[in-house]
């Protein structure tokens, strides 16, 4: 007998609880409807309902459609329905026929396709619960005494909930005021959960948190975890969280003048400061070169240093533009990095602006032709080139000058005009080079200054031109005029003398010829 009990007991003990409800009771998702014709299909999730037949029946009042109910591709139920009938399945799916069309009485195929069906297929309705969290901060910085937060839960679902139980956790930040976890024995659909249930509205879930000591930047993700039952008794269980972030335990910022003329220097200031309860040690800090920028005083823009809880220290360099620029330079950020916990962490500054203001005088020189013949034709022409890259309008006065041996053909050797930020002058003279080989020409000198009294001196490129020499063989070659006259005169004597050589042999020849021939007849 006592074994009987214990195990009826164990039976009342150890078994899952029940929930007992009606088909009334159940609440329905919001379903879809289609028109069917004999053989089609309409889904919901992994049901699926197919109008199989449409039975002959001669009461038209009372027409009626076969429909077949699949669950994962596999029949699990036959019905027959009528206009308004509605087919309940396994409390988990509900199809209904809303409206029949079927053909006149007398069709004699068996297969009449003029008729349909209307059906409309509704899943069971679950519970489902939202978490919104609201914190009166979205960064906090790292000596922050409190952390406040709303917490506003709901059911989103579509059926009520039962038996809720909600568990908050700080995820690391310590509970101050508050209550983090409630209970509920049902919740309807659509509902808040309410934390204070003596006022006529739903009240959120307040609660205020203590930031413990950090060392680092560092992240506490607030949970909460909501457990609930659907009409059937199954249990489900969510969780939602939010991201809580506090940073600015070690915080570096940069700072620099935001207007400077061409002759003035920048000063950039490094600030840095430890929020956090711990000292940090070694610090390395980094900066960076910005561009059109020359570095004073050669600092490294490297620095080492430590910080103890609350401690704050600074660092300067100075900077000289070399570009103007109104619309600015944007300065890279200077970086920042220690290790705690074997953990490299790292901090970024912010990145300043600084607009240079003043003019820029670019002089340039360049010769044509660079190579050239010695001689009274030997000439080059010159052109200075001088343009304003900056801002600020300047006067400029340019100066050339000829190299030695070299003479002033036609132009000018300087020039003077008021250039505005983009403007140039361009001017140019020939001049006969006298030397040989290799030249190197001067330096054009600009001098400007402008309406700041800002002044100065720049100076071009030396450009270089050839200068080839004629050789010996070139000058024997161009002054034989009366040498080849003297040479055709020998020519044509020596020839006569020939000729006149070869009529005498000639006339000795025939001479002696006819003196053979008159010895001959005389014998």
């Amino acid at each position: 007998m006592r074994r009987i009990l214990y195990f009826l007991l164990c039976i009342l003990f150890l078994s899952p609880v029940v929930c007992a409800y009606n088909e009334d009771d159940i609440e329905w998702a919001c379903g879809n409807s289609k028109k069917l014709h004999l053989g089609e299909t309409i889904s919901n999730g992994n049901y699926t309902v197919e109008a199989y037949n449409f039975p002959r029946n001669d009461d038209s009042e009372n027409q009626i459609v076969g429909i077949k109910l699949y669950e994962n591709r596999t029949v699990v139920a036959e019905e027959i329905l009528k206009s308004g009938d509605e087919y309940i399945h396994d409390d988990e799916v509900r199809i209904t026929a809303l409206e029949l069309s079927l053909t006149d009485p007398d069709w004699t195929t068996d297969y009449p396709e003029e008729g349909w069906v209307r059906i409309k297929i509704e899943r069971r309705g679950l519970p489902r619960f939202d978490a919104r969290f609201e914190t009166d901060k979205d960064d906090y910085p790292a000596y922050t005494s409190h952390v406040e937060v709303e917490i506003t839960i709901w059911n989103r679902g579509d059926a009520r909930a039962r038996d809720v139980d909600i568990l908050i956790d700080g995820g690391g930040l310590e509970l101050a005021a508050g209550k983090t976890s409630y209970h509920y024995s049902r919740i309807e659909r659509g509902d808040r959960v309410d934390a204070k249930t003596d006022t006529a509205a739903a009240d959120p879930i307040t609660l205020r948190f203590k930031l413990p000591p950090i060392a680092e930047d560092r992240i506490f993700n607030l949970t909460v975890e909501i457990e609930h039952c659907d009409i059937k008794g199954t249990r489900y269980h969510q969780v939602e969280s939010c991201p809580v972030e506090v940073s600015g335990v070690f915080k570096i910022s940069k700072s620099i003048t935001k207007n400077i003329y061409m002759d003035e220097i920048a000063t950039v200031t490094l600030s840095l400061r430890n929020n956090g309860m711990h000292p940090i040690s070694p610090i390395e800090v980094r900066d960076t070169l910005p561009p059109d920028f020359e570095l004073i005083d050669n600092s490294t823009l490297v620095w080492e240093l430590d910080l103890g809880a609350g401690e704050c220290r600074s660092h300067t360099y100075r900077l000289k533009p070399k570009l103007p620029r109104k619309s600015g330079y944007i300065l890279p950020a200077a970086v920042a990095q220690w290790i705690t916990d074997n953990r490299t962490n790292t901090a970024r500054s912010n990145s300043p602006s600084i607009a240079v203001h003043g003019p820029k005088i670019c002089l340039s020189k360049s010769v044509s032709p660079d190579v050239i013949g010695a001689g009274d034709a030997a000439t080059v022409t010159v052109t200075v080139r001088a343009d304003n890259a900056g801002n600020v309008l300047a006067s400029v006065d340019v100066t050339d000058c000829l190299p030695e041996d070299a003479v002033l053909v036609s132009g000018d050797l300087k020039m003077r005009k008021v250039l505005k930020g983009g403007e140039e002058m361009v001017f140019g003279y020939v001049m006969q080079v006298n030397g040989s080989g290799s030249i190197e020409l001067p330096a054009a000198a600009a001098h400007f200054v402008d309406t700041h009294d800002y002044e100065g001196n720049v100076f071009s490129e030396k450009p270089s031109i050839m200068v080839h020499q004629k050789t010996a063989i070139q000058s024997v070659a161009d002054t034989p005029i009366e040498t080849h006259e003297e040479d055709t005169e020998l020519h044509t004597t020596g020839l006569e003398l020939r000729i006149a050589t070869l009529f005498t042999l000639a006339g000795i020849l025939i001479l002696a010829a006819f003196a053979v021939m008159r010895f001959r007849r005389a014998r």
